[in-house]
């Protein structure tokens, strides 16, 4: 398995490639997985308990989330409030209307998996990109210290890991392998808690 993940680039291109060819339930726990990766926006200032309630891991199990999807997103559906962020910085409310939007669009009238996970996708990359230019406002050093190798210079280091993670996902997903389809949810903790740093930074320097 490592071989193959090796094997595929890391740019928008094979992630365009590998969104359009993903199954149904792959393309689910795709999206869930962006989702799950930016839970700490979603849940900045949230009513005490919701970040917890939905973080548990027991949760988005890929082999099963397909049966969960819906209540998980309508938790977040009904903690989304706009209204929290007036008297914050204006990037962390952009980052959060993204970030609502992933969750939003799942309820869109003509809903379309694919679609959707495609959205989650772009949405994901997009708030990494404003992690990393606010703490570039900041003064902060970038959490992420290096740019896989391979990927295109005009990501910042936190979309590029990004990208990383979304590809990996998608390829281990595709997998006959149940082990190796269990294995999207450590890349979607690593990359939980990368967005947990990010934003205690940002956090910071407000």
């Amino acid at each position: 398995m490592e071989d193959v993940l090796e094997a595929v680039e890391v740019s928008h291109e094979s992630l365009t490639g590998l969104l359009a060819d993903a199954a149904t339930d792959a393309a689910l726990a795709s999206g869930a997985m962006c989702v799950y990766r930016v839970l700490p926006v979603l849940c900045w200032e949230a009513p005490p308990g919701l970040y917890a309630s939905l973080v548990g891991p027991e949760k988005w199990q890929p082999d099963t989330l397909s049966n969960r999807m819906l209540e998980i997103l309508e938790e977040l559906r009904e903690g989304i409030d706009a209204g929290r962020f007036e008297e914050v910085s204006e990037g962390v409310g952009d980052m959060y209307s993204m970030a609502s939007e992933m969750v939003l669009r799942f309820f869109e009238d003509g809903f379309e998996a694919g679609e959707w996970s495609d959205w989650c996708s772009t949405l994901g990359l997009d708030i990494h990109q404003q992690l990393d230019a606010m703490l570039g406002e900041s003064g902060e050093a970038t959490v992420a210290a290096f740019i896989p190798a391979g990927t295109p210079p005009d990501l910042t280091p936190l979309e590029g890991l990004e990208l990383g993670d979304q590809i990996s996902t998608l390829v281990r997903l595709g997998s006959s392998d149940k082990a190796v389809r269990q294995s999207v949810l450590e890349i979607a903790e690593r990359g939980n808690l990368r967005t947990r740093t990010a934003l205690a930074r940002v956090a910071d320097s407000l």
